[in-house]
């Protein structure tokens, strides 16, 4: 009897059976926790990214202007479809416009934020002003989450087996930035009309602008300069180069951009006209020896030039023509009417012209002209620019050793609202800090001989238009919370 009981205490065979069903239940249950943890975590991680969709969304049209806020409410409605799974509602729910009231999405608007990530947003960051508002705060309400962990068992609450889960996303628009232009701004020369619209509007691109500097009465048609945000040191001379070359100092945002406002000195007028094959004899500036600041390739500008750096403005218009401004004015903006047929005729472009024509095939002629840019453009990508005039001009370049690209005659400049009068205000103390409603493309329709920057608008913000600020214009969006 003592010799069964002692082999049945040494017999070890089928414990591990025993080992198993005890531990069953435990292996089981963290089996089902690791699984309701991946699902729980694919819920949050599908309302989130929802959250920050939404916000996303929402924020690229806070741009300061005075609809951004219904811009903003339209975007965030219709432009994103999220689906989640893993909720108590079915296995697959959306988060779309149509589902706004039922999930529960909300969202305010934001004019700062609390400088530590880890204070919570109050009600005096919240703002109803489109101009004011940079953020969005998009919550998600919670929604159900059912484990199949069993915690019912062991808390006696059914509850236990259940939780909430939602998300909350705040992004914000930091503005327009551009990092490449000559350090200018100009005052909104269309003063009413929606910017992003004239883009696409050839009877206002095509106006002659009278730009001119150094007044006080700042209307539609002014120029004026900018300076680093520091300003220290920054003069005339270092103005004046980075206008030749085409740069800004630092980079410049529409949230606040810092003026200086003066006059087109000597040294600055000589800065634009590098663009026009115009130098300084020698090497004093701008020199025709430095390649920072080529001629483009098409500088046809109404000069008679007496060896290749001699060049003079004629007044006899029968022999030689430039691109002309508009025929009449208003202020500082022309009609959109110019003499195009007296252009044709006295640089003896007829025949070379005749396929340029517009969008509806076409003619152009006196009443019915084409942008000063697009026909800038038509002749060099057609071989017209050496073509001679009655007076013998061509547009080829021949003073610099080296030529620049089409768009060297472009420059960009920061658009300001000359309306307002707090803008004003800080321009006249001629070294401001002022917003900027946004970016335009600016195209040099005659070399600078005077006291005005003759020009013509080629796009204004985005992507639109001729494409030429697609490349140099971002819009810092981002997530921040």
């Amino acid at each position: 009897m003592l010799g069964t009981i002692r082999a049945f205490w040494n017999d070890e065979r089928g414990i591990a059976m025993i080992l198993v069903a005890i531990m069953l239940p435990v292996i089981v249950g963290f089996a089902l926790l690791v699984i309701d943890m991946s699902r729980a975590n694919s819920l949050h991680n599908d309302l989130q990214k929802g959250a920050d969709a939404f916000a996303l969304a929402g924020a690229a049209e806070l741009d300061g202007r005075t609809d951004a806020i219904t811009r903003a409410d339209r975007a965030i409605l219709n432009l994103v479809h999220n689906n989640y799974r893993f909720s108590t509602q079915g296995s697959q729910q959306p988060l779309t416009a149509t589902a706004v009231i039922t999930s529960g999405i909300s969202w305010r608007y934001l004019s700062g934020l609390p400088t530590n990530d880890s204070d919570p947003i109050t009600n005096a960051n919240v703002t109803t002003d489109a101009t004011a508002a940079r953020f969005v705060e998009v919550t998600v309400k919670p929604v159900g989450f059912a484990a199949m962990f069993p915690a019912s068992y062991l808390t006696g609450n059914s509850a236990s087996n259940s939780m909430n889960i939602g998300s909350t996303a705040v992004a914000g628009n930091a503005g327009a930035t551009v990092c490449q232009m000559i350090p200018s701004f100009i005052c909104n020369p269309f003063p009413g009309q929606d910017l992003n619209q004239i883009a696409t509007s050839a009877s206002l691109l095509r106006k002659s602008l009278k730009l001119i500097a150094g007044s006080n009465a700042w209307g539609p048609g002014n120029i004026g300069f900018l300076r680093p945000s520091d300003g220290h040191g920054y003069g005339e001379t270092d103005l004046a180069t980075d206008i030749a070359i085409g740069r800004v100092p630092e980079c410049v945002n529409s949230r606040l951009i810092y003026t200086q406002t003066g006059t087109l000195t000597t040294k600055v007028t000589a800065a634009f006209n590098t663009r026009f094959d115009l130098y300084a004899n020698g090497n004093a500036f701008p020199s025709k020896n430095d390649n920072r600041w080529p001629p483009a390739p098409n500088v046809r500008k109404g000069f008679k030039t007496t060896g290749k750096c001699v060049s003079t403005l004629q007044t006899d218009t029968t022999k030689f023509r430039g691109l002309t401004p508009d025929l009449a004015f208003s202020g500082q903006i022309g009609s959109g009417f110019w003499d195009y047929d007296g252009y044709v005729s006295v640089n003896k472009l007829t025949a070379g012209l005749a396929g340029f024509k517009d969008a509806n095939g076409q003619s152009y002629s006196n009443t019915n002209p084409p942008s000063r840019y697009d026909l800038y453009k038509y002749e060099i990508d057609h071989g017209l620019v050496g073509t001679q005039s009655i007076g013998g001009e061509t547009g080829t370049p021949g003073c610099a050793a080296t030529t620049g690209g089409t768009d060297r005659r472009l420059f960009q400049a920061a658009i300001v609202d000359c309306s307002s009068q707090a803008v004003v205000t800080q321009l006249n103390g001629q070294s401001g800090a002022v917003p900027a409603m946004g970016f335009a493309s600016i195209f040099l329709t005659q070399a600078i001989t005077g006291s005005e920057v003759m020009a013509e608008i080629v796009d204004i913000n985005g992507v639109r238009g001729r494409g030429t600020l697609s490349s140099l214009v971002r819009t810092e969006v981002q997530l921040y919370r």
